[in-house]
């Protein structure tokens, strides 16, 4: 017998704080919520709209009918995942439903992923201090994703990979705000949170559920070193998985602004990471990751060859030739309108990187990557 058609659920059509009088499907015809399920929060109502929710064609006899959900849109999907993301961890020991919402925002994070990479890596680039614990653990789920499916792992795989990276530092959100601003080197007892922070994630973690022995791993893991000498236990090595969290948190964390540094470029994180070999052996990972994000990710500011100044929109055919937009012309005034610029042509070549507090022109990102 076929299965019953689909049939999207608008937001009209859900309420707060009552029972599903269905089940509810993703796209691909999964049981994503059970009816009796109640939704609890509104951003908890976007996120689940953000992933598109789904009723069988003969129930729609039992609702009023609405419009279909807006459709996809990067920036919004964003900000939902990073509100939600936000208030799962803070109330991990208190919502029932941990594991299911874990579930949806990993989908929401493969999603941008897939379809919107260019515009999750600047984000990165671009990041703000606020909320700085939430994105920066958002920025390494986006790159693991990308760089594990550059290296074929399967979904099932990198859906752990991305509950890992999405969780990693659950047991120091408020520590790792206050190291963001902070102009001094941590305190003793900073430190010791900080080497002990893995392990109570864990703990977290399997109190509110989680078995996944991948996901577990990668959290308690992710500052292992090859050849020892990482915490919390000092192993002669972290597995896969939890080596590409370590790769991914510490290119996103040297790209990112402090209030004591500037950030790095990409190409000085990624050269720390080629460098920085451990137990003798080069990072696997680093090759596949420039390979991935480029030299010159979307984000980075940039002067071209023929006096204009830019920045990235797109990845390119190669590392070094993504696609600028350039807002600035020659003698430093502001184009009306940006002017797309392909970097492999020898008249637009990237010449330089310009710190994103040296650029002499204010520019709204959300703009830009909707229109270019």
């Amino acid at each position: 017998m076929a299965a019953p058609l689909k049939h999207p659920v608008a937001p009209e059509q859900l309420q707060l704080g009552k029972p599903l009088p269905w089940n509810v499907f993703d796209d691909a015809g999964q049981l994503l919520l059970c009816k009796g399920y109640v939704i609890a929060r509104e951003s908890q109502m976007q996120v689940l709209m953000a992933r598109g929710l789904y009723i069988n064609e003969s129930l729609l006899r039992t609702i009023a009918p609405r419009n279909a959900p807006t459709g996809y849109d990067p920036f919004r999907l964003w900000e939902f995942i990073l509100d939600e993301l936000g208030v799962l961890l803070r109330s991990l020991r208190i919502e029932p439903d941990f594991l299911m919402q874990m579930d949806s925002l990993v989908h929401l994070v493969q999603t941008l992923a897939e379809r919107s990479p260019d515009t999750a890596l600047a984000a990165m680039i671009l990041t703000e201090q606020r909320r700085y614990p939430i994105i920066h653990s958002l920025h390494t789920a986006i790159l693991c994703e990308l760089i594990a499916r550059r290296l074929g792992w399967d979904e099932a795989r990198r859906t752990s990979l991305c509950c890992a990276a999405m969780t990693m530092n659950v047991a120091m959100l408020d520590l790792q705000q206050l190291l963001c601003s902070q102009r001094i080197a941590p305190t003793t007892d900073q430190r010791r949170d900080i080497l002990r922070h893995p392990e109570l994630g864990v703990d977290l973690l399997k109190s509110a559920g989680v078995k996944d022995e991948i996901w577990l791993t990668g959290v308690r893991d992710h500052h292992e070193r090859v050849g020892g000498g990482g915490y919390p236990l000092g192993l002669t090595g972290p597995g896969e998985e939890a080596y590409l969290i370590q790769t991914c948190d510490i290119f996103s964390a040297k790209v990112s602004p402090r209030a004591a540094r500037a950030p790095a470029t990409a190409q000085e994180a990624a050269r720390a990471l080629f460098m920085q070999a451990q137990g003798g052996a080069p990072n696997p990972f680093a090759a596949a990751l420039i390979k991935e994000v480029g030299i010159f990710p979307p984000g980075t500011c940039v002067n071209l060859a023929n006096g204009e100044t830019g920045i990235v929109l797109r990845r390119g055919p190669s590392a070094n030739t993504p696609l600028v937009m350039s807002l600035i012309n020659q003698h430093g005034l502001s184009y009306q309108q940006p002017l797309r610029r392909d970097t492999s042509v020898k008249t637009y070549e990237i010449v330089s990187v310009v710190p994103r507090d040296k650029m002499r022109v204010r520019f709204n990102p959300e703009m830009l990557w909707r229109n270019g």
